[in-house]
């Protein structure tokens, strides 16, 4: 047995008893999906392909092997994640948890987590030492975006003060933008944030051979709005209302969604005023 310093992400399933018990009563839910996503992302598989290729999200930052000392197991509604102390792999285990957290919530799922650095023993059938039980037990204290100042576990996947030092002390470019995209800070604590990345982009002028088209613009902007609503339909339904812990937690999400939506709206505009005859012309 092993013992080795490395990056530890903890994600836990909110809500998953329900969703037991519904499929157990037979009633039609997203057990299956979920079941899939921890499948998916607890598995061997992506340590595989780190073998095989290498760092995938910023492959130029430094890494002491190749794999990355890689590690995923997934077990019950939770999911275990180690990769080496080095800037390839801290980067690539924040991204791997950030994309995990993406995939539930588009299936309307909540789920809570800490990122943090410390010392564990790792297969992908076991996980023992003091760093994994540090994530463990941070887990249900996150803090994150808390609107009061007795709150306590909002569903976020918190990354611990360490890991974003590691973070500011990169010398690699890559590792610190990407970092600035996969997570965000409310003035006390850093968290894993995938709605900022729910928005439609697009440039004016031709880029590669394609012109700026307004109508085509509208057209994906549109699909990104009813994108966001049917999330916040999907958050909604699953939510217990004899709970007020769960309300509270998916008034987090819908918040979020919400502030999105309102980004469509600008979006929407911009375009119309882009597209509207300018005074010279009439």
């Amino acid at each position: 047995m092993e013992f080795k310093e490395k990056f530890i992400g903890f994600i836990d399933v909110l809500g998953f008893k329900g969703m037991v018990e519904a499929a157990e009563a037979g009633q039609e839910n997203t057990l299956n999906q979920v079941l899939q996503i921890l499948s998916e992302y607890g598995s061997a598989r992506a340590r595989d392909r780190f073998a095989k290729y290498g760092p995938m999200t910023c492959p130029e930052s430094g890494r002491l092997q190749r794999d990355l000392d890689f590690r995923a197991t997934s077990v019950s509604d939770s999911l275990i994640i180690s990769s080496e102390i080095s800037q390839a792999g801290v980067i690539n285990l924040i991204q791997i948890c950030w994309a995990a957290v993406l995939s539930f919530l588009q299936k309307g799922v909540m789920c809570r987590g800490y990122i943090t650095r410390g010392v564990i023993f790792h297969t992908e059938t076991q996980f023992v030492g003091t760093g994994y039980q540090k994530a463990y037990e941070n887990e249900s204290k996150v803090a994150a975006f808390k609107r009061n100042a007795d709150e306590r576990g909002t569903p976020f996947v918190e990354v611990d003060r360490a890991v974003c030092e590691y973070v500011e002390r990169s010398t690699n470019a890559c590792v610190k933008e990407l970092f600035s995209r996969f997570a965000k800070g409310d003035g006390d604590v850093v968290a894993l944030f995938p709605f900022q990345r729910l928005a439609h982009s697009f440039i004016i002028g031709d880029f590669h051979g394609q012109k700026f088209d307004p109508e085509q613009e509208k057209l994906s902007n549109e699909n990104v709005r009813r994108l966001l609503n049917d999330m916040k339909q999907r958050v909604n339904a699953l939510v217990d209302l004899s709970n007020p812990s769960a309300i509270r937690k998916a008034e987090h999400y819908v918040k979020a969604l919400d502030a999105q939506l309102m980004v469509c709206d600008s979006t929407d505009e911009f375009l119309r005023q882009f597209t509207r005859p300018s005074a010279s012309r009439r």
